[in-house]
């Protein structure tokens, strides 16, 4: 017979629970650590006065610090991604608005991790193949798929996905890079929602001017 299910509140539960806490609170320290002075500048002692409690303590959730920075490797990883493989169909302007103002969400609240991984990244070639590098090319591939079905539904052009997929993590780049370096203060909430309708105002409607007036000479300037 299969042993009974553990209830929310049995002893074992509650232990894991408070493990899976503590180790949250650990990665969380360690993350804004590296981002604000280097992982290479960050000691396990300094993580361990960060979370309260003693070095030894440390070392009884991660083996070392380098096992802290992949955790926070794997911990940055399954939300974006997430949410680009659930997204529903984009066959209007707001179901587009939403899909970047969740993505930009998700960055900001991620931030301090996305900024020990990043940083590391450029020093660390393991960090650098094993986890960033797959994992952008994990998010091209899932974006690439929405804007193929876009096109294969009639909501896009025939547009290449793979390079249209490529030019827009460029653009999502360019605009958390700043703040994820510590060079431009976060984003509130409103000002993210902004930024999500104007890429996807750039994305649907262009740069040109397409007013009444000047649509004859927009469309001669395509032709030259």
């Amino acid at each position: 017979m299969a042993p009974e299910r553990m209830s929310a509140s049995h002893p074992e539960h509650r232990r894991q629970r408070r493990i899976a806490q503590r180790r949250r609170q650990i990665l969380a320290a360690a993350a804004q650590l590296f981002a604000d002075q280097g992982y290479t500048n960050t000691s396990t002692k300094e993580i361990a006065l960060r979370t309260d409690m003693g070095e030894s303590t440390l070392y009884g959730y991660f083996s070392s610090k380098r096992d802290i920075l992949l955790a926070i490797a794997r911990e940055t990883e399954p939300l974006l991604l997430s949410a680009l493989q659930q997204a529903g169909p984009l066959d209007n302007r707001t179901a587009m608005i939403e899909l970047f103002e969740r993505a930009l969400n998700i960055s900001e609240a991620q931030l301090p991790f996305a900024r020990a991984l990043v940083t590391e990244a450029w020093v660390d070639d393991d960090i650098l193949h094993e986890f960033l590098a797959g994992r952008l090319l994990l998010i091209h591939r899932a974006l690439a798929a929405i804007i193929a079905e876009c096109v294969a539904a009639g909501v896009f052009r025939p547009i290449d996905p793979a390079l249209s997929a490529q030019l827009l993590m460029g653009m999502f780049a360019g605009l958390i890079l700043p703040a994820m370096r510590g060079l431009a203060p976060l984003p509130s909430p409103e000002q993210r929602h902004t930024l999500a309708e104007t890429i996807v105002s750039q994305l649907l409607d262009g740069v040109l001017n397409r007013s009444a007036n000047e649509a004859s000479q927009a469309g001669a300037w395509l032709g030259s």
